[in-house]
């Protein structure tokens, strides 16, 4: 059994709301177990250094336990009221609240790491007097420092999480522009070798069938148009994507006549969904190349899109030769392209998003999954 991969997901999940977590429950908790014994360590540690009592029983049987019990009451209402959280607002309002990468996450997180961490120290306080006998509660209900340094670590630890969030977005940011030259860049050498191709095609229908070669002229400007645009744009509405797909695959019907058949079919809602551009081309260029173009009677394309939960669903479903046909001879298939579309959704929704190519009946299916968003 592999546990690496389920925790490394945790860890990453852990500073995001997720209404639907791909990690298992005993991940999460060894992360938040994890967490909260490290740092009920380091506050043992420092009241030893400060206090100078390493040395003495009450330390080894009472300061260290008992910071360890408190840090670990912390940390588990932390997460609980997380997941409530993640469980009870809509779902809309979860996906939204996500993606925030301004002031209004520094409010919301340092609001629900106090409000966590003062319920939480409450309670490990009350572990705390019945297991030892104790009666601190009352004494730090009453002790003004004691209320001054729960908050002063409190705030202490927020502005770290706050910093550490802050850099690993920048991070991400820089990474997402990386990724998103590289697709510009690989654009630019796969359209001449389609646009020469296509002009030959054209070329050799002018003269013993003229009408279809200026329907595939004409649809060849239509792609050229919506590809173009989309190019340019940092985002884009499936509505419009689907109008890129649509008049590419319209060419392809043009050069295929009858081999080719495609239906599109999104529901209102998730035509209004905003995603990064040019990122179904790939998915549709790979059912043409590896699951139609090499079958003699051809097949049908079919993508669907839905909104389901605060999750924007797409699939693009062939009836072709499937996963497991063999490679075709003197035809290369990298994978670089589903490779691009994996690297853009990881870098563009650290993690909340997911490409999956599943056997069809017959054919393939790729399943797209990314959360929903509106242009703003």
């Amino acid at each position: 059994m592999n546990i690496t991969a389920p925790l490394i997901s945790a860890w990453n999940q852990q500073w995001r709301l997720v209404r639907h977590r791909p990690e298992p429950l005993w991940a999460r908790l060894t992360i938040v177990t994890g967490l909260g014994l490290a740092i009920g360590l380091g506050l043992a540690l420092l009241s030893g250094v400060v206090n100078d009592s390493f040395t003495t029983a009450r330390w080894w049987q009472i300061s260290l336990p008992a910071n360890l019990l408190l840090s670990l009451s912390v940390a588990f209402t932390f997460a609980l009221f997380y997941r409530a959280l993640e469980l009870g607002l809509p779902a809309h309002w979860v996906v939204a609240m996500a993606s925030w990468r301004d002031w209004r996450a520094a409010i919301f997180y340092s609001a629900l790491s106090m409000v966590s961490a003062t319920a939480g120290f409450g309670l490990g306080l009350r572990l705390v007097d019945h297991l030892w006998q104790l009666d601190i509660l009352r004494h730090v209900m009453n002790s003004r420092s004691s209320w001054l340094q729960f908050f002063g670590i409190s705030l202490f630890l927020s502005l770290i999480q706050w910093l550490w969030w802050r850099m690993r977005s920048r991070q991400q940011a820089l990474q997402l522009k990386a990724t998103e030259a590289q697709l510009k860049l690989l654009q630019a050498q796969i359209e001449p070798h389609f646009l020469f191709n296509t002009l030959a095609n054209v070329q050799s229908l002018i003269d013993y069938d003229t009408p279809r070669a200026k329907q595939m002229l004409e649809s060849f400007t239509d792609y050229l148009r919506a590809s173009l645009q989309n190019l340019r744009r940092d985002d884009c509405t499936l509505e419009q994507e689907l109008e890129t797909v649509g008049s590419y695959l319209t060419l392809l019907q043009t050069r295929m006549d009858e081999r080719l058949r495609f239906s599109i079919e999104a529901s209102p809602e998730a035509r209004m969904a905003t995603l990064p551009p040019l990122l179904l081309q790939p998915l549709v260029e790979n059912a043409n190349h590896h699951g139609l173009e090499p079958k003699i009677a051809g097949g049908t394309v079919r993508i669907t899109a839905s909104v389901v939960q605060g999750r924007l669903l797409i699939a693009v479903a062939d009836d072709g030769m499937g996963l497991d046909a063999p490679p075709r001879p003197g035809r290369r298939g990298s994978g670089l392209a589903l490779n691009n579309v994996r690297e853009r959704l990881k870098t563009r929704y650290d993690g909340l998003a997911s490409l999956r190519l599943v056997p069809g009946q017959p054919g393939t299916e790729a399943l797209l999954e990314l959360p929903y968003q509106l242009k703003t």
